[in-house]
């Protein structure tokens, strides 16, 4: 079953994702490397605040809603009332910011695109903790169309940021609008406060690790923006933009089909039957993504050039390799490794793993930065990440202790490294860059795909 809504999750991420190369295409042609800057520091702010503020609701309520300790109903009321509550929160500190600071516009931006977004995510987990499958897929659909085409028009038109900003705030509305309104309601009496409670001892820990898990992910961009400027993080943003679409599209479409699955055997079948069921996750897991990041680096220098402007080309491809291992170690330790914490419902495990990291990105991009620029960010990125996968797995087997099939992950990288070859070792064409592009992708599946049927992955 989970493969099944792996797939369909997996379709509901391919389309944002394509969508974001077409609009970084048209962004970095249209906007100075400044303005891109700007976007890409409000998107950053904008997701890792409502990560934070409501990631202790959504992974407690999938923790605790296969043993019915929590209703349909309940989780509506819930998620209604803290939408509105935050929401609101967040409009008083951003008017403080407002005030302090004399940015206006950025302030009035941020919060929409914070409201916005707050509500399609609480629309879409509600979908996701419900197993309502099909509608995820086109609500995403529909939000990712309505985003695009805004944000090319006003952008065109010569909005640059502020466009690309109302674009993304008008698509995620309108979906909420008129397919999501029912998802949007509750009464003081029927929030249960025991349940309340529970989510909250589960969940804060959990919510605290993640922020600071994007502590990690963001204070790249926002120390290249405070010590070398906005020009800066908007190259860095383009290298990054594109490994992270797609090692989180992939990622993050297994986990949301797999971990309810293991969710239910935990607590229907024990942990035995669990356990077992992660392995499987965990080899379809490195199928999709190992490759991913292989394919990505052998495509590069015919893939950036078609997306991005003629500014942004130069650095990306000198970054892109390195960023692509630091988002594959961020992915991995994200939707496998905390799963031992988040199962076992010993979330400070996760809270002490990601502090060290955080630490570690920080003190690391303020020594490296002002000497080594943008590489001192991927090595503080990289080192942190390092962190998280080895401390995470070892101190998180003291609670629940994940199986790593050593035979399929080699297997994994072997296959990998064959596909990689093949598409390195092919003639330079005298064809269209596009034309080449496909043609490379193409050999690369298909090679790639041989390999896994010869070592015969799925079945070790």
């Amino acid at each position: 079953m989970y493969i099944k809504h792996s797939f369909i999750y997996l379709l509901s991420k391919l389309a944002p994702a394509m969508s974001s190369f077409v609009i970084l295409a048209a962004y970095t042609r249209w906007m100075s490397t400044e303005e891109y800057g700007i976007f890409s520091t409000l998107v950053i702010v904008v997701g890792s605040s409502s990560m934070f503020l409501f990631s202790w609701l959504y992974v407690g309520i999938m923790r605790f809603w296969e043993n019915r300790q929590i209703d349909n109903d309940a989780i509506i009321h819930l998620i209604s009332a803290a939408v509105l509550v935050i929401s609101v929160a967040v409009g008083l500190c951003v008017g403080v910011f407002a005030a302090l600071t004399g940015q206006i516009e950025v302030a009035i931006g941020g919060w929409l695109l914070f409201v916005s977004a707050v509500m399609f995510e609480a629309g879409q987990r509600i979908n996701v903790i419900t197993r309502a499958v099909n509608r995820y897929f086109w609500a995403e659909m529909a939000r990712t169309l309505l985003t695009m085409l805004a944000g090319l028009l006003l952008v065109w038109l010569g909005y640059a940021w502020q466009g690309a900003v109302l674009a993304i705030v008008i698509g995620m509305l309108l979906v909420v609008i008129f397919s999501m309104r029912s998802y949007f309601r509750f009464s003081l009496k029927k929030i249960d406060h025991h349940v309340l409670k529970t989510l909250l001892v589960y969940g804060l820990p959990l919510s605290f690790s993640m922020a600071l898990l994007e502590v990690v992910n963001t204070a790249d961009r926002l120390m290249i923006g405070w010590l070398m400027g906005y020009a800066s993080v908007g190259e860095y943003a383009v290298a990054y933009n594109l490994p992270f679409q797609v090692l989180m599209m992939v990622s993050s479409s297994l986990n949301l089909a797999a971990y309810p699955v293991v969710v239910k055997m935990l607590e229907q079948e024990g942990r035995e039957a669990a356990i077992q069921q992660l392995r499987h996750y965990f080899t379809l897991l490195m199928v999709a993504s190992v490759p991913a990041v292989f394919g990505l680096v052998a495509i590069a220098d015919l893939l950036v050039p078609l997306l991005v402007g003629v500014d942004f080309v130069e650095p990306a491809l000198k970054l892109l390799p390195w960023v692509s291992i630091a988002i594959f170690a961020n992915c991995t330790y994200l939707f496998y490794v905390s799963l031992s914490f988040q199962l076992a419902e010993h979330t400070m495990g996760a809270l002490k793993v990601a502090g060290v990291a955080a630490v570690i990105n920080v003190a690391l991009n303020l020594l490296l930065i002002p000497v080594y620029g943008v590489w001192g960010a991927v090595i503080a990125s990289i080192s942190a990440y390092g962190f998280c996968l080895v401390a995470g797995f070892y101190v998180g087997r003291q609670y629940f202790a994940l199986d790593i099939p050593w035979l399929a992950l080699v297997k994994v990288l072997l296959a990998a490294s064959v596909m990689y070859g093949v598409i390195q070792s092919l003639p330079v064409l005298a064809l269209p860059a596009v034309v080449l592009l496909a043609l490379k992708i193409f050999v690369g599946i298909v090679v790639y795909a041989a390999m896994v049927w010869l070592f015969n992955i799925a079945d070790t």
